[in-house]
């Protein structure tokens, strides 16, 4: 009688024990999957923050381009009378 109440004792254990095996198992696929997500999350807006960089860096030039030819050249915004627009006709 003993005996038996052992060996139940240890099949309880033992599925207790394959539970907690299968439940790590789930959450550990679970979270790397999860991280997985994020790291391509993360690669997508590393890329796109480069981006707007460049756009940046291409509108600041933009504006310097304009701000030397107003101080240094003279050169001025044409107002709309003085604008020609040329067709290829």
């Amino acid at each position: 009688m003993k005996t038996m109440v052992h060996l139940v004792i240890l099949l309880m254990l033992t599925t207790v024990s394959a539970t907690g095996v299968i439940y790590s198992t789930h959450k550990s696929r679970y979270l790397l999957n999860e991280l997985r997500q994020l790291e391509r999350q993360r690669n997508n807006l590393q890329v796109e923050w480069g981006q707007l960089l460049l756009e940046q860096s291409s509108l600041v030039a933009q504006g310097r381009i304009e701000n030397l030819a107003i101080s240094e050249l003279g050169m001025k915004i044409p107002t709309v009378e003085n604008v020609v627009v040329v067709t290829g006709d």
